[in-house]
């Protein structure tokens, strides 16, 4: 009996699995090959990166690994992206070597998408904006700003590898 209760409570979950907002992020299944730039403060570096995405959970979301070279240390990154339909909105969990754990928010929409992070550093309002623009081409905006300081800007485009 317990396990035909436990089975009720999920079905709704899976019968509502990978929604159509979901699918925008289909397209981002692959290897990814690209370059692009890293401004911070007055310095600004060329970068190169790789990023390979697999579906998971059932096709209802992606997982991806991300390596940065070119930027003052070696970054890597790894990233889940879902969808939430309780809130309509998509996520973009992602934990970096350098000691960051963001939960980015964007909501569903035609073309390019906005995924926010707020914190807070040293006591300041943190606001991570990813401009994130998915077709054939992958283009990314990422700015990072510490109270009303802009600390970072990173820019880069990229195609399937």
């Amino acid at each position: 009996m317990t396990k035909s209760w436990l089975a009720l409570l999920f079905v709704p979950t899976l019968a509502a699995a990978a929604p159509k907002s979901a699918s925008r992020l289909d397209n981002l299944a692959g290897s990814w090959k690209g370059t692009g730039s890293l401004l911070a403060g007055k310095d600004k570096a060329p970068l190169t990166f790789e990023w390979s995405c697999k579906k998971t959970a059932a096709a209802s979301g992606m997982l991806c690994t991300l390596d940065i070279k070119g930027m003052p240390a070696p970054y890597a990154e790894t990233d889940l992206f879902g969808y939430e339909p309780n809130t309509d909105t998509l996520h973009w969990f992602s934990v970096t070597n350098a000691g960051d754990t963001h939960d980015h928010v964007a909501k569903p929409g035609d073309g390019k998408l906005q995924f926010v992070f707020k914190g807070s550093q040293d006591g300041k309002p943190l606001v991570e904006t990813i401009d994130f623009d998915l077709g054939k081409e992958l283009t990314i905006r990422a700015e990072t700003k510490v109270g009303d300081q802009v600390q970072s800007v990173l820019e880069a485009k990229g195609k399937k590898a």
